[in-house]
């Protein structure tokens, strides 16, 4: 499957292009299943060490955030919260209607058995919650629709 997205650099907006080649298992079956096990926990470490350091930095404003869904027909994310990584939904601290500050904690999300909080990039109010404790989701998800 092949899937676009629209990536900001310094300025300049990519089209990017990613198909999955195989499943981990497909992976296994070629190389060996420990390669695989130990490139999957590296790449996940490396992962959640990059979201690590994006929430400790000023938090990205998901206005100039764009992404396209798999028919490639344009989906405006302004105005989101997005999971930073795969991870479970353990606790949803917002609901509907709530108003939320700059860096509230909205969303606490297990990636690897760790607690991870997820928080408002902005002030604002909440216009949806699009998950629920114990989904699963896939990095750059939707989490919180903000107005």
């Amino acid at each position: 499957m092949v899937r676009k997205f629209l990536v900001k650099v310094n300025g300049k907006e990519y089209v990017v292009e990613v198909e999955e080649i195989g499943t981990v298992e497909q992976t296994a079956q070629q190389v060996g299943p420990q390669r695989v096990v130990r490139e999957v926990v590296e790449t996940e470490r490396a992962e959640q060490a990059q979201a690590q350091k994006r929430a400790e930095e000023k938090p990205i404003s998901q206005e100039s955030t764009k992404s396209y869904d798999e028919t490639s027909s344009y989906v405006s994310s302004a105005h989101v919260i997005v999971a930073p990584m795969s991870g479970v939904i353990l606790k949803v601290l917002v609901s509907p209607g709530q108003k939320v500050e700059h860096g509230q904690k909205v969303v606490i999300l297990e990636a690897m058995k760790m607690e991870n909080d997820i928080v408002a990039d902005r002030p604002g109010v909440v216009k949806s919650v699009k998950v629920k404790e114990g989904d699963n989701v896939d990095t750059g998800q939707i989490l919180v629709e903000l107005e």
